[in-house]
Parts: C-alpha cells; structure tokens; sequence
C-alpha cells in the first residue's frame, strides 16, 4: 500500500492510499477465511465454512472491512510518519471507490488537524492586583441582606400586600377570550413586575391588594408565547390573588440568635470572613482570566475552520434564544445577529485559541486528570443537581461528555497554575 499526503490547508491534512490489488484481494481472503471460523451456515461444520461460501453470502460487507482496515492503516501511518496530531477521532469515510483488477484501491480523505504552535511565555507573568480591603459599608449591606434572607413570612390580614410583601396568586394571559398562560402558586411582589405588564401599572394595582381580590391588567404578550400570531399583541393579564403575606424581617439580635452566634460584634466578624472570603475567590478568577487573555492575545495560530464554525454557530444560537426570550420582534433578532456576528466570531477564534494553549500548558506542565478527580467532580455535579452520582456517570457517558469534563477540569488546573506563577503586585 502506497500513502502520500498533502497539506490543502493549515489545519488539514488530505491522505492518499493506492493498495494493489493483488495486496487488497491477499487481505481480503484473509477476511474471508477468518469470517469462515466464526459463522454457523447449515451443511457444514461450525467454524469451517469455506471462504467461497462466505465471499457468496457476505462479499460485499468483507470488502467494506477490507476498505476499513486499509484506511486506517493509511491514517495511522501518517499520523505515525508527519507527527499529525487530530483535532477529533475521526470518521474515517469508506467512499464508493470500486475495487478493480489491475488498479486495485484508491481513495482519500481529510482530517482535521490540532494547530502547530511553538508555546512562549506563560509563566511569571506581572499582573497588577485590584483586591481592596472589605468596608464597613460593604459589611452594613451584607448584614442588611443576610437579615432579608432569613425573613419569615406571616399573613398580612387586611393590612393588604405591602410593596416588599408577597402574594400567593394564579396569573392567567387572555387574548380573544383564549387562555394562553396559566400558572398556579406563583409569588408575585409589587417590587418585582410581571412580565408583559407594565411595571407601574404592575405595582400600583397590586399594593394594597388582599386575600381573594381578582385583578386584570393589558398585557403585551412575550415573543415565547403560543400561538405564535399572539407574540407581541396585548391582551389581559388576570390575578387571582390567593393569600397576602407580610415579609418579617429579623432584627440584628434576631439574626444573632438564628444563626447561632454570641453578640453582634461575632455576626459583623462572620459577615467580615465571608466577604473576604467572596472577595479573595473573585481576585483570584478576575487574575485568572486575566492571565488567560494576555497568553491568548501573545499566540498567533492557525486553526481548524470546523472547530472555529461550530463555536459560532453555538453562540448565534445562544444569542438568538436569549434575544427571543427579552421579546424583541423577530426582525430586529436577525438584526442584533448581524450586527454582532463579527464579534462572536471573534469570541469564536479567541475561545479556539485558548483552548489549543490550556491543552499545550497542561501537557507542558504534566497537570494530569486522575480518575479520582473525575469522580469527586461528578460527585459534586449530583449533589448539586440534587440526584445520585450513578444517574450522573450514566448521562455524561452516554451523552459522550466525559472527555469534555476532564478539559473542564484540565481548564481549572491550568489557571490555577498560571495564578501560582505570575508575579501579582498590589499597591502598596
């Protein structure tokens, strides 16, 4: 078998093969007479049928393994001989190329290539710090917060909905007499406007309100909404309000007790640790990302269109969903799309060349995974998701996610790693 290749393009490599064939009906045979021990065909003994026999019942599905397994010997070969490194395990495509006496068999096929890139500077880079230390003031709203968070709810009576309380309702949407929306048990806040609603409108007519009380509202019904001939027209919107609650905030010496703390000065302590706690983790990122950009602004490389394409597509899909959903007409969508695609393509080959430079540092800085990790992440991701770790090996192996999870982690590793080796200076 002779096999030549060709660059057509950076990321790309085109491999030949030309098999005689002599050599393709050799291997071919072989096939044959292996297929032979394997198959039970009535009137001969298991594991003796004769390769005529086979060729007559299964010719054409061992010419196709013939095909195969000289494919991926041409692949192998020039992976093994040029130093290739693939961007994917490829699907090595068999073509309709017949198999002919005195030519033999010819085909070729592309492969998509990981970029060639010489790896400068990563480690010891300067960075200014931004970090500053928590104010009282910070450590006020967070209290203030915390205290929120640990409100407790209480019918308001015929005190009605006050503009921080909470009412328990059923939202319909109506046009032309036809119920497009209904959900039950919905909280619905004055602060805090219904969607379609006019929010003024929203907030007036409900302070105030009271168990039982039934208010209609028009309504411009949002760009997700069925039928699609009803996106964008006005409607009702009709409340039908359940219970009112009053939302009872907690005092200071409240709150100390709640949490389980001895006076006010350990609970602005506890605040104190959180906060910079909160502050170190988003220093530290902020750093991180930092580092990240600068790698991929100092590295120039070419990179594989189908990689790049994909990532773009992606994010148009993204950005036309999230433009939907916000109930913007679908002719300013492909607008804000046009508009913007030069940026996410941009996005696109900065996201590319970032990933080829995690991979290369990590493989530079031996920052393996271990199944061990792997397992702790998925773990993690089931207590999150608040399901067992089983059903989250099973989704993630099935859905082929597992390679990405270990690039996430790899991702993770290599940050952290640049962090540790950059020279941050804070002021002094």
């Amino acid at each position: 078998m002779e096999v030549t290749v060709e660059r057509p393009a950076p990321c790309v490599a085109k491999i030949s093969l030309s098999v005689p064939f002599e050599e393709f009906s050799s291997e071919k045979q072989k096939l044959l007479v292996n297929a032979g021990r394997q198959l039970r065909v009535k009137g001969f003994r298991p594991g003796h049928v004769p390769p005529q026999v086979v060729e007559k019942l299964y010719g054409k599905e061992v010419e196709q393994e013939t095909k195969k397994s000289f494919i991926q010997r041409a692949f192998e070969r020039a992976m093994e001989e040029h130093k290739f490194k693939p961007l994917t395990n490829p699907n090595l495509e068999l073509g309709e190329a017949a198999v002919l006496a005195g030519v033999g068999y010819r085909h070729d096929f592309t492969i998509n290539l990981r970029p060639e890139f010489t790896l400068g500077k990563y480690k010891g880079l300067e960075l200014d710090g931004e970090q500053r230390p928590v104010s009282d003031e910070e450590i006020e709203a967070a209290i203030e917060q915390v205290a929120k968070n640990n409100a407790r709810p209480e019918p308001a009576g015929d005190d009605g909905l006050a503009e921080d309380g909470m009412a328990v309702a059923r939202v319909e949407f109506l046009w032309n007499d036809q119920q497009l929306f209904m959900r039950e048990g919905l909280r619905l806040s004055p602060s805090s406007p219904i969607v379609g609603v006019e929010p003024e409108a929203s907030k007036k007519a409900l302070t105030g309100v009271k168990d039982g009380a039934t208010i209609e509202l028009p309504a411009t019904f949002p760009q997700d909404v069925e039928p699609a001939e009803a996106r964008g027209q006005t409607g009702l919107c009709r409340i039908t309000v359940g219970q009112v609650f009053k939302v009872l905030v907690p005092t200071r010496a409240e709150l100390v007790t709640a949490l389980k703390l001895t006076d006010e000065a350990s609970l602005v302590a506890r605040v104190r640790e959180k906060l910079e706690e909160a502050a170190v983790d988003m220093e530290q990122k902020r750093i991180e990302q930092a580092l990240v950009e600068r790698i991929i602004d100092a590295h120039k490389m070419e990179l594989p269109a189908p990689m790049v394409e994909d990532s773009f597509k992606h994010r148009v899909e993204t950005l036309r969903r999230d433009l939907a959903a916000q109930g913007t007409p679908e002719a300013d969508v492909e607008q804000q799309i046009d508009a913007q695609s030069g940026s996410l393509r941009t996005q696109s080959e900065r996201m590319s060349r970032g990933y080829f430079l995690i991979e290369k540092i990590a493989e530079q800085e031996s920052l393996k995974v271990t199944d061990e990790e792997v397992v702790k992440e998925l773990r993690g991701i089931a207590e999150r998701n608040r399901t067992s770790f089983d059903d989250v090996h099973k989704y993630y192996r099935e859905k082929n996610l597992m390679s990405q999870l270990v690039m996430e982690i790899v991702e993770r590793k290599v940050r952290t790693f640049l962090r540790e080796q950059a020279v941050i200076k804070q002021e002094s």
